[in-house]
């Protein structure tokens, strides 16, 4: 029989362990016929997997993003009769391994076999995982073999994902790994592995699932996943995981093992630590059994939300130098021609995108090239900012800095990426806030100007190049930039859009004191400039390094991070705006934003942004009372303009958009002063500016032949 390895990926951050993977595979007693690596939606590690490991077949993942999608690529490619699955960061113990693997298949009614996964930990066990013997009861929350799974060749009810193999008939029998499950990039949720086998013993109860302990591959575990908060997180997961197999195979099947483990097994390790004294890992036996179950009731009784969207792709053609594309799903498709973005159609699954054709490429191609810094706040998601950063220097920009700006120190993965190019620096800001890292990344830049962009957010290769352009204008102290989604595979990702996303069209707008220049009647409405939403995102924006000084940056009782969420960026472009300066909006600078995949974040994420808006005019009408009677005059507008079901924020909902989303928004709303009242109690005191590290290098050398007018720039600081 033949045989097919798989080993999916989706980070370079784990490319040791992914080289080494592979490389164990290639030394295996049973070489495989055919050995496929699969890259889950990240370019980068793509083309540097085709370029540096030999002997593999690179794929890229043609479905939806996640482990499932990235698994049923492969098998859609693969040709041996046994499809065996490798974590990337899981290394083959003993060459013998695929052989042990493949031993059992010689009787014909084995449909699947699995072996065991050993933890290399990053130092000692730690008490999150408790341990009677070399396995423990949770060692499952980091993707290992646990106390309770057999110690000798046995069937079992499903496998581990890290280390498990299929006969190819499985797959034409009953279908591949379901896409509505399983991890996506770090999110730890799963059980696809689960559902796929009980599946098969519904479809066929002969099939026999095997699990041979010899089969052993060591996977490793980041310091990451040894916290209190992860192993929360994880049993979470594995409850809101264990509930959706649970609607898909029936509670029955899906809880048959469960039900062992909880009664016996629970229980006497639980036994066991309190006889040892050691009360760390009792706790944690009842924090995940806890969390678990509250996961389970969630996914089981929550709320589910009925919708018929199906995956939307989303994609790019530059109509000057490619052939159409054609996308598998129906597609949001941007058209562009070299540097002129010229819309977004819609396009039916299989079909060439159309429309758009007669209008006209603009020719402005960039005439200076001032220094930049781009500054990338991270609060957690290394995976995320790694990706991001990675885009920024895609961009091949000839006078580039980028700074990564760490709001929770010390994150060990973001000073290896600083440390991974020159062109990158880590700044840690200690002080929780996306305002205050926006202004620590600030206070640090070296460039003459300052570009800003989200961890969440992937950057296009002109992005840089379209907004600097419009910096030609002595008179643009700010520019912003197109968002769109990055991915629309889940419902929540499209009822953002529905809700309006980060996108403000495709045409060209020029605002300042006295209007907007270029738009059309609905951003020159009576709400100017107090309209939420009107000059952009701050994700995608630009700043000449001395007019964001000038104005001190963003507000720190603003923004995520704070009390009062979110607001920070539309205050600090009414600022800009109504003390005279001049803000660009250019569909040609385009930056693709991941929105959130699950309901519950997106509920949350609208919740945020209600509780922002209030706050955000209290803190500028508060820090400027001048200001009070030109905000208030706009109230009555703006309370049409939020409630009103046909106003234009409200326009573009579709019959399936969820009430409960407008709720969480109010509410949102009515909680705002609250918040911001909470903020003004709580925040440290550190007064509206940037925060106080010396003038960069840029602004000292100003300073050597221009200091008076640059010190009245700064304010006098």
């Amino acid at each position: 029989m033949t045989v097919t390895v798989v080993v999916c990926a989706y980070t370079e951050r784990r490319w040791p362990d992914l080289v080494a993977a592979v490389a164990s595979v290639a030394a295996q007693t049973v070489p495989p016929d055919q050995l496929l690596l699969v890259i889950d939606h990240n370019p980068a590690l793509a083309a540097r997997a085709e370029a540096e490991i030999a002997g593999v077949t690179v794929l890229v993942n043609t479905n939806r993003r996640g482990l499932s999608g990235a698994r049923n690529t492969a098998l859609a490619h693969a040709t041996g009769d046994i499809v065996v699955f490798l974590d990337d960061d899981a290394s083959a113990a003993s060459p013998d391994w695929l052989e042990l693997l493949l031993a059992p298949y010689e009787n014909p009614l084995v449909a699947a076999v699995g072996g065991a996964a050993t933890p290399l930990w990053p130092g000692e066990r730690p008490a999150t995982l408790p341990a009677g013997s070399d396995r423990g009861e949770l060692d499952w929350v980091v993707g290992c073999t646990y106390t309770g799974q057999p110690v000798q060749l046995a069937e079992v009810r499903n496998l581990m994902g890290c280390n498990m193999s299929f006969r190819r008939t499985v797959f034409e029998a009953v279908g591949g790994f379901t896409e509505d499950m399983g991890r996506v990039g770090a999110v730890p949720v799963g059980c696809e592995e689960t559902e796929l086998c009980i599946r098969l013993r519904q479809r066929d109860p002969s099939a026999r699932i095997v699990f041979e302990p010899r089969a052993l591959v060591r996977h490793r575990v980041s310091a990451d996943r040894l916290s209190w908060s992860y192993l929360r997180r994880r049993s979470w997961g594995e409850g809101i995981s264990k509930a959706a197999v649970s609607r898909l195979v029936g509670p029955g099947d899906a809880l048959s093992t469960e039900r062992a483990y909880t009664t016996r097994i629970i229980p006497a390790a639980f036994l066991r630590e309190l006889v040892r004294l050691h009360l760390a890992g009792a706790f944690a036996l009842v924090v995940s059994v806890l969390f678990a179950a509250a996961g389970y009731a969630r996914g089981k009784f929550g709320r589910a939300v009925a919708t018929d969207l199906g995956v939307v792709s989303v994609g790019e053609w530059d109509r000057s130098a490619e052939e159409p594309p054609r996308f598998p799903y129906p597609a949001r498709v941007l058209v562009r021609d070299g540097v002129t973005v010229l819309g977004e159609v819609t396009v039916a699954a299989g079909a060439e995108p159309d429309g758009l054709w007669d209008v006209p490429a603009t020719e402005d191609a960039r005439t200076v090239t001032p220094s930049v810094t781009v500054v990338v706040p991270s609060a957690g998601r290394p995976e995320l900012a790694t990706r991001c950063v990675r885009s920024v220097l895609a961009t091949e920009y000839p006078r580039l800095e980028v700074i990564v700006v760490d709001n929770r120190p010390e994150v060990p993965a973001l000073r290896e990426l600083a440390a991974s190019d020159d062109r990158v620096r880590y700044v840690a800001e200690p002080v929780r806030g996306l305002s205050n890292a926006r202004n620590r990344g600030a206070a640090e830049a070296s460039g003459e100007i300052i570009a800003f962009t989200d961890d969440d957010a992937v950057v296009d290769r002109l992005w840089l190049d379209r907004l600097v352009a419009e910096f030609a204008d002595p008179a643009v102290d700010c520019v912003t930039g197109l968002v769109l989604p990055y991915a629309l595979e889940t419902p929540a990702q499209q009822w953002f859009e529905q809700w309006g996303g980060f996108g403000k069209g495709f045409r060209r707008t020029r605002f300042d004191a006295h209007g907007a220049s270029g738009s059309d009647d609905v951003r020159t409405g009576p709400l100017y400039p107090f309209a939420a939403g009107l000059f952009g995102s701050g994700n995608s924006m630009a700043w000449r390094a001395v007019s964001y000084r000038e104005l001190g940056g963003c507000d720190p009782l603003l923004g995520a991070g704070s009390a009062t969420k979110s607001g920070e960026d539309l205050e600090l472009f009414i600022r800009l705006v109504r003390s005279g300066g001049v803000l660009v909006y250019t569909p040609h600078a385009v930056v693709r934003h991941e929105h959130r995949r699950g309901f519950d974040d997106l509920v949350g994420q609208m919740r945020g942004y209600g509780t922002g808006l209030l706050p955000l005019f209290a803190v500028y009408v508060g820090r400027r009372p001048a200001e009070l009677l030109a905000v208030a005059r706009r109230v009555p507008g703006g309370l049409r303009h939020f409630l009103g079901g046909d106003s234009a924020r409200n326009q573009g909902r579709g019959h399936d958009f969820p009430p409960e989303l407008s709720k969480a928004e109010l509410h949102g709303v009515l909680a705002g002063p609250f918040a911001l009242l909470r903020g003004l109690l709580t925040a440290p005191k550190r007064r509206l500016g940037l925060p106080e590290p010396q003038a960069t290098a840029a602004v000292r050398a100003a300073e050597e032949t221009a200091p008076t007018p640059l010190k009245l720039l700064r304010g006098g600081r």
